[in-house]
């Protein structure tokens, strides 16, 4: 234990690999090569790491994921890295080459729903990469995801593809999303939104959509998933003090329930928190509440609402 640190804010080692994500032996090799992460040491020499480690750490993560290499980022600067972040989010929010709006690619869909009904996950996450990268991230989930999951659901009713196929592509797409908007999220520096979808709705893929769309933004995701009542969405909001709680909904969510969750939250978290609902459950908006057509619309929504929690001088 040091003198500079209380002890409540000391991590180990492998505290720190939790939080940041990254194996101990990775931090233990980055230490020896490049000196980071620097470690304080106990009264009994046992290495301990503060909490800014876990913030630069995370930065240092989320800019390999861009394609910076271990051996440059390491060495970067707090700032340094935030630019390459900032600059990873631009990359990833750009509009494809020669249109914003690309349409159905129904050979990339084909070529997925085969690689579904293999279950060959190592070849799907391969090409949803180049799609991500092909398309950036909004046109990727609005003109890729969205399209492909749609398309599984019809070859289930066709009986083209079993129950497990259909479960099989949820949990890889959702498993690819959430690698990719959790690092921007974990070094987000914006509003604070919770994301849920309201009492009885068991879907969410959408909301790991919506998760992705705020992440680029630089807003910080409080994800909360599935079917989480009204007064608990409430009460995360309060705790986390979030500018805003989206909800998502797919189709076939029962209209009266939602607007019923909706209504109770908004009586439950005043004036002062935005509500913001989408996707194909909702077909109205509920009183009071903000329902956003697209992805493309959150991402405008989103960037208003970053302007307007830094202030006029941002």
């Amino acid at each position: 234990m040091t003198t500079r640190t209380k002890p409540t804010q000391l991590l180990s080692i492998g505290a720190l690999a939790k939080a940041v994500g990254v194996p101990v032996e990775t931090l233990r090799t980055w230490e020896r090569r490049y000196g980071v992460p620097v470690p304080e040491r106990s009264a009994f020499g046992h290495r301990r790491y503060s909490l800014a480690t876990v913030e630069k750490l995370r930065l240092v993560r989320a800019a390999m994921r861009g394609g910076h290499r271990a051996s440059l980022v390491l060495r970067a600067t707090d700032a340094e890295l935030r630019l390459l972040v900032a600059e990873m989010r631009g990359l990833e929010l750009r509009p494809p080459p020669e249109s914003s709006n690309p349409g159905l690619d129904t050979d990339s869909i084909g070529r997925w729903i085969a690689l579904i009904r293999r279950f060959d996950g190592m070849a799907l996450e391969r090409e949803l990469y180049a799609g991500l990268a092909a398309l950036g991230a909004l046109a990727f989930l609005e003109h890729r995801v969205a399209p492909l999951m749609r398309e599984v659901g019809d070859c289930w009713k066709r009986s083209d593809v079993g129950v497990c196929h259909e479960h099989y592509a949820s949990e890889r797409l959702q498993s690819f999303l959430s690698r990719q908007w959790r690092p921007l999220s974990d070094t987000a520096t914006g509003p604070i939104a919770v994301c849920a979808t309201p009492a009885g709705e068991l879907h969410s893929l959408g909301l790991q959509m919506v998760a992705f769309t705020l992440a680029l933004n630089n807003v910080r995701v409080v994800y909360l998933g599935t079917d989480m009542p009204a007064a608990e969405l409430a009460f995360a909001a309060r705790a986390h003090e979030a500018a805003v709680v989206v909800l998502s909904a797919a189709c076939g969510a029962d209209q009266a329930k939602i607007w019923d969750e909706c209504a109770a939250l908004r009586r439950a978290v005043g004036s002062n928190t935005e509500i913001v609902v989408g996707g194909a459950g909702f077909s109205a908006a509920p009183p009071e509440v903000i329902r956003l057509e697209n992805l493309f619309a959150l991402h405008d929504w989103a960037q208003a609402l970053a302007r307007v929690e830094q202030g006029p001088e941002a």
